[in-house]
């Protein structure tokens, strides 16, 4: 049987006020020692650590019914930073989210892709400038993810399929060595899986489904990305909806993506804005097309939820404009098409959230900090 030091009891109690004063926002100190059971000695002891470290800090005084009032203790949610960025064909979107996965700051910039030199230097400087402007010190930064349209390494260091910007094989090493923290990619679908997760924690088993420019899926067990062996899990994507169909982008036929994308409803250089305001005026056209492309939706999503009995989650930028109606319309084809109907709907909206890819991206930062505080 492991032996457990004194050091251990230490570090256990000190995460055990930290996380608990994040937990509750503002707490006074007396609730803490009641809630976790310690000695007030103790918990005086862990506040002035972390205090010292500029982790917490109080903020003002707590009502009570009786006696004077007690400081309100406080996580410093700048304490730590962290960065997340969407790399796109012509621009880019820098978000800065604190602890708690708040948004503080955030820029585009049109700056198109290419694998120069000159792009990564123009991409450190950028984001380097955005930290400045927003007053944050370099030494707060956890890391900056980068969300791409591409398949990533485990490590995050290289793009191992990235076909929609031409980058497989890229790594992330000349944009590191221009930024003072750790940087890695993230597929553009995880990351908004990842900001879904972080809004909704209830959500343990769900899958998905990014109905971007591009689509993309990420499957979530026990409230954890799986990745699969090699990297592809949830790359719904490139699985045959109809044999023969249209030419994917990566090369063969008939893929969900030629026809559950949002591309795929959109006429020649038509917006969603635009289609979404002529469909919701029942334009005939747009509503034969929306039609023809929630039938597709339906049978993918079918297909899908055959293999995984779960909730599905449908973002993306089609998301926002997605209505109620819409769903249970999207669901009533779902159970025209299944073999074993049901009677609850198993689909839901995203998270109605801008550049949700660059705000995601910063997550697994923020998430491995206060796993490790």
């Amino acid at each position: 049987m492991e032996k457990i030091s004194m050091n251990d009891i230490r570090k256990k109690n000190y995460t055990d006020v930290y996380r608990l004063i994040y937990q509750e926002r503002r707490i006074a100190k007396s609730r803490i020692a009641s809630t976790l059971e310690m000695s007030l000695p103790t918990v005086t002891q862990h506040l002035t650590s972390l205090m010292e470290e500029n982790l917490i800090e109080t903020q003002g005084q707590l009502a009570s019914g009786i006696g004077r009032k007690a400081a309100a203790y406080v996580v410093r949610a700048d304490a730590r930073v962290a960065v997340g960025v969407e790399i796109l064909a012509d621009h880019i979107t820098v978000a800065l989210l604190n602890l708690y996965g708040e948004v503080t700051g955030k820029t585009k910039v049109p700056l198109v892709f290419s694998q120069e030199d000159t792009y990564f230097i123009t991409l450190g400087k950028i984001i380097s400038g955005f930290l400045q402007n927003t007053g944050i010190q370099s030494d707060t930064v956890l890391g900056t993810g980068i969300g791409i349209q591409g398949l990533v390494s485990e490590d995050g260091r290289k793009i191992i399929y990235g076909k929609i910007l031409g980058c497989t094989d890229m790594t992330v090493l000349p944009l590191a060595e221009q930024l003072p923290c750790p940087v890695r990619f993230i597929h553009d679908a995880e990351c908004a899986a990842e900001l879904e997760l972080w809004r909704n924690p209830e959500l343990t088993d769900v899958i998905y489904l990014s109905l971007g420019t591009h689509l993309g899926g990420a499957i979530v067990m026990r409230g954890q990305i799986q990745r699969g062996r090699t990297g592809r899990t949830g790359t719904v994507e490139h699985m045959t909806l109809v044999k023969d169909g249209r030419l994917c982008y990566c090369g063969k036929n008939g893929c969900m993506e030629c026809y559950c994308s949002a591309n795929a409803v959109l006429a020649q250089g038509e917006t969603l804005p635009d289609f979404f305001s002529r469909l919701r005026k029942k334009d005939p056209l747009a509503v034969g097309r929306w039609d023809e492309y929630l039938d597709d939706l339906a049978m993918a999503l079918n297909n899908i939820h055959m293999v995984l009995d779960c909730v599905i989650v449908l973002g993306g930028h089609i998301a926002p404009y997605l209505t109620l109606q819409d769903i249970d319309t999207l669901f009533l084809k779902v159970q025209s098409r299944t073999a074993f109907p049901e009677q609850e709907n198993f689909l839901r909206i995203g998270v109605q959230e801008d550049d949700a890819v660059a705000s995601g991206a910063a997550i697994p930062f923020i998430r491995a900090f206060l796993d490790a505080v």
